[in-house]
């Protein structure tokens, strides 16, 4: 991440809170698996969390814990999410 994207990215709502590992728990995913932890570095989800414009809606989401039922339609991240979830029914 480059410097301006990291400025960026604190001046975004709620800029020091974790959701990636918060979203992963909601939809079925261990984030502290090492797959999902391979992944997650390789699918550059973080990256993607962290400059996400639609964090205010994901805190929303995830403070009335119905994330699962709404991610689909806003987060930049759902793609990498079915991956993972799939993958856990492959192994």
């Amino acid at each position: 991440m480059s410097t301006g994207e990291f400025d960026d990215a604190m001046h975004m709502p709620h800029a020091s809170q974790d959701f990636l590992t918060l979203a992963m728990l909601s939809v079925g995913i261990d984030p502290d698996s090492f797959h999902t932890l391979e992944f997650v570095r390789d699918g550059f989800m973080s990256r993607t969390c962290i400059t996400c414009p639609h964090r205010r809606r994901c805190h929303s989401h995830l403070e009335a814990f119905d994330f699962e039922s709404h991610y689909r339609d806003f987060c930049p991240n759902r793609d990498n999410f079915s991956k993972l979830l799939a993958k856990r029914y492959d192994a």
